[in-house]
């Protein structure tokens, strides 16, 4: 059996396993979350055009993804042709988790391709898959943006990588076809180009700068073209694009690239671990001494083999790959996956390659550390999956209960507290989309609830936990949430942005307490118009307080 051969064998025994443990620990069953509902409606009610340019109903004309959104209109196609019901959601479940197989098995040729060591390889693609942040992206349905972007993105990186070695100008087509369609699944892809031109570099120095000289220009020259599309044609204001998430993107770059780090490296949400480390959790304590002593051994290493020049290689590339991010000055831990994939297979080629760079490593010290890192990884998969198994439990609850209750159709519907966030699991924060689907079983629009400011939990215990309110006058309230690691937050507010609050013209909200990670536990709400109902979430349920 060639090694070739061989690899495919073990592959698909891992996918098979893979794909056994994620329905025992529940993953067929989640359903759709969040601004899933949203996303599905834009996709089945936009025309081509609309999705070419951008406009649609509720999404920002920012998000320029044709590619994913005419990927949904087509599944939902097929789940009706197939004669699923409205409310299983098993098909797009799968779609998600071939997606990752697929970015696996791509990753795994590739590594396969650079060095023909079928171990190597496979380790790379086993740790695709138990990687925890990487696990959010087929869970959650709305990730399937950067599931499709990273595998146009890394099969064009293997066409380039193959270009580079025979020169034939089919491979740069293909490939070219591919960055077009990764840029126009999401604009993370922008940064392709440059990721081509390190590889080349780094594999064959300026020689294969001069090799690869033809494709990269083209390449560019589609890059360039993207943002002519965008910015003349379509009249993207590059500043407003920085500011989507952010007052000041540039100016929180350090933390985005401190976050991303974290997100390759200690994979468990920024919130959780910030309470796991202060409250000394042994298990993520003996992590991080593998993972820092494994990271101390590599810099004694460097200092014996003098390979300086790869650290600085890595970390060049971990830069290019987060730059967009950077730009826009957002992260979080989904978002991680094509900067990991593409990581994996530049750390494994050199890995691999070492007797080759005359690196003197004790392999044996390193393969500990990364079992032990893929126990842990595998360990802490298991547990996000069936976090967000819970999350689609409680949040079904939760809206079947507001479903129930009477609204007066005159008014204006105001939520507040509605459970959005367990851990980096999401819930229904974006309420409009799930309860308009829950309701008619069907993705249309037709209330419109504001749930601006909702709760998130750090442990199950305290999801959709009821706050304490005390009434300070006719029209304003006095809310503080009560359960341990439950807290408020608004959508798209830093620690910064949500002290100034929240005002418009129904409601306004002061946030004037905070816990020991400085999130928000006390409010002040002003009814600002008497043309609003408003609820308080509590219990997974809904009370009317004004």
């Amino acid at each position: 059996m060639t090694e070739f051969k061989k690899f495919i064998l073990y592959s698909l025994s891992i996918y098979l396993l893979y794909t056994i443990a994620l329905y025992f620990l529940g993953f067929f069953s989640i359903g759709l979350l969040s601004d899933d509902y949203l996303n599905f409606y834009d996709a089945l009610n936009s025309t081509f055009f609309q999705k070419l340019t951008g406009s649609l109903p509720f999404t920002n004309s920012f998000h320029l993804r044709p590619i994913y959104y005419l990927s949904l209109e087509k599944s939902v196609s097929l789940h009706d042709w197939f004669g699923f019901s409205p409310d299983n959601f098993i098909w797009y479940r799968a779609q998600n988790l071939m997606l990752l197989l697929f970015i696996a098995f791509t990753a795994g040729c590739t590594v396969f391709y650079r060095t023909r060591k079928f171990s190597v390889s496979i380790v790379t693609s086993a740790a695709i898959l138990l990687f925890p942040n990487n696990i959010n992206n087929i869970c959650w349905t709305a990730a399937r943006v950067d599931l499709l972007c990273c595998l146009f993105y890394l099969i064009t990186v293997l066409l380039f990588i193959i270009y580079l070695d025979r020169g034939k100008p089919v491979y740069m087509l293909i490939a070219l076809f591919t960055f077009l369609l990764a840029l126009f699944t999401k604009e993370l892809a922008i940064t392709l180009p440059f990721t081509a031109m390190l590889i080349g570099y780094y594999k064959y120095g300026k020689e294969g700068l001069k090799k690869s000289s033809l494709m990269l220009v083209l390449l560019l020259v589609v890059f360039v073209s993207y943002f002519i599309f965008r910015i003349l044609i379509l009249g993207n204001n590059v500043t407003e694009i920085a500011t989507l998430y952010q007052a000041n993107p540039l100016g929180n770059a350090p933390g985005v690239i401190a976050r991303a780090f974290i997100s390759l490296t200690i994979p468990l949400d920024y919130l959780s671990l910030n309470y796991q480390l202060r409250n000394d959790n042994k298990p993520v304590l003996l992590y991080l001494l593998v993972l820092y002593g494994a990271g101390f051994y590599l810099i004694w290493s460097a200092v014996r083999a003098d390979i300086y020049r790869l650290i600085g290689q890595a970390a060049l590339l971990f830069f290019v790959l987060i730059a967009p991010y950077t730009i826009v000055g957002y992260i979080r831990p989904q978002m991680i996956l094509l900067p990991f994939v593409i990581m994996t297979i530049h750390i494994m080629y050199t890995y691999s390659s070492q007797s080759k760079l005359s690196i003197r490593l004790n392999k044996k010290v390193l393969r500990a550390c990364f079992a032990i890192a893929l126990m842990f990884w595998g360990y802490w998969t298991g547990i996000a999956v069936t976090d967000w198994a819970t999350s689609y439990r409680l949040a079904k609850v939760n809206v079947e209960n507001l479903e129930k209750l009477e609204k007066p159709k005159d008014k204006k519907l105001i939520l507040i507290g509605n459970p959005g966030r367990y851990k980096q699991t999401f819930m229904f924060d974006k309420m409009t989309g799930a309860y308009n689907f829950w309701k008619s079983k069907s993705f249309v629009i037709n209330d419109t609830i504001n749930d601006i400011v909702q709760t998130a939990a750090i442990e199950e215990g305290s999801i959709g936990a009821k706050p304490e309110i005390k009434a300070l006058g006719q029209d304003v309230f006095e809310i503080r949430t009560k359960a341990p690691k439950h807290f408020f937050y608004i959508e798209g507010y830093d620690n910064e942005r949500i002290r100034s609050g929240f005002k418009n013209e129904h409601i306004s909200v002061e946030f004037t307490e905070y816990n020991n990670i400085d999130k928000p536990i006390r409010l002040i709400l002003k009814i600002l118009s008497p043309d609003v109902a408003c609820y308080l979430a509590g219990d997974l349920g809904f009370e009317r307080i004004y």
